[in-house]
This record gives C-alpha cells, structure tokens and sequence, in this order.
C-alpha cells in the first residue's frame, strides 16, 4: 500500500511532496501511464464475431421489413403468382443488402475484386433457396399471425428467414467475406 517500504519513511510519496506518476493526488499513484488501447491494432478474432452477430440481427430486422412490405403491396395490388411475388419481394432485400454490403459494410482481407465473385455466387445461391422456401410457404399457408401493435408480423417471412439464417451466416462470414487472420 505505501511506496517507500525501502527508504524507512511511512508516509506516502505524495505527503513527502514528491509525484510520481499519472495519478497526482491520488492514494496510490501509478509509476508509469495508463496503458491505451492501439486503434490500429486488429480487432480480436471474438470481438469481430460478436460484432458480426450483432450487426448480421440487426439486418434480419431490415431484411424481414423489405421483404414483407413488398410482398403485401404486391399481393394486395397485383394479380401476380405467389412465386413471382416472393421472387420480387426477395430480389429488393437482396439487391439493398448486396449494395449496403459491397459498397458500404465491406470487412475482409480480400480485394473487393477479389470478393466480388465469391459474394455473387453466395447472393445467387440464397437469393434461389429463400425464394423457394417463400413460395412453399406462402402456398402452405398456416394462417397463423401476430400483431405488434397495428403491424401484422408475417410468420411465413419469419420462418424463411429462420431457416436460411444460419446458412447465410456460416457462407458470407467465413466464405464471401472471411475475418481477418491473426
């Protein structure tokens, strides 16, 4: 607790008037500074994940609002099939996260020209799966709803993207757009 075990003096440095470190006036004055974190270090490999988890939920939330919108418009005001509808209703969150994610968000080691080609086959691939799994849903049909307040959750959205999620996590997190190695 006291500094000066090795001069015989009981008294702290700072009674002795002397000051030392950082910490001026304080009980216990640190004898070197602070340590800092680097912002140019590298994020750890837990903190990227994390944050990529977050953010990945936060888009499901935006990506559920542009696919369900689209599709009770079109149903309501076209005559168009269910699968055409779904394939619109899909294609606009497809097409605003693939801009939001190549142009905007983009994370990784690899050049964007680089990525481009792993990323549109990854969009392809989940763009056909969550069409098909929206039209076999929307055709099943369960009736079952929910209501937040005056908003009308669609349960078969819901489900698709419950069911693809996981996917979509693994393929753009460790194939399209791979963390930095440490």
């Amino acid at each position: 607790m006291l500094e000066n075990l090795g001069t015989g003096d009981s008294r702290p440095s700072y009674a002795l008037g002397r000051r030392e470190g950082n910490a001026v006036g304080k009980r216990r004055a640190m004898p070197y500074p602070a340590p800092m974190e680097n912002a140019a270090e590298p994020a750890k490999p837990s903190r990227t994940l994390r944050r990529r988890m977050f953010w990945f939920l936060a888009g499901s939330v935006v990506n559920y609002l542009l696919i369900a919108t689209p599709f009770k418009y079109l149903r309501t005001h076209t005559a168009m099939p269910v699968w055409l509808i779904s394939a619109c209703s899909i294609g606009v969150g497809t097409v605003f996260f693939f801009l939001w994610n190549y142009f905007v968000n983009f994370r990784t080691d690899s050049r964007k020209r680089d990525a481009l080609a792993r990323y549109l086959a990854a969009v392809a691939m989940l763009y056909v799966m969550s069409t098909t799994l929206l039209t076999i849903f929307k055709h099943f049909d369960a009736h079952l709803s929910l209501n937040l307040g005056r908003f009308p959750i669609d349960f078969d959205v819901v489900a698709t993207q419950l069911c693809l999620s996981w996917l979509k996590f693994i393929v753009y997190h460790k194939w399209a757009f791979p963390a930095a190695k440490q």
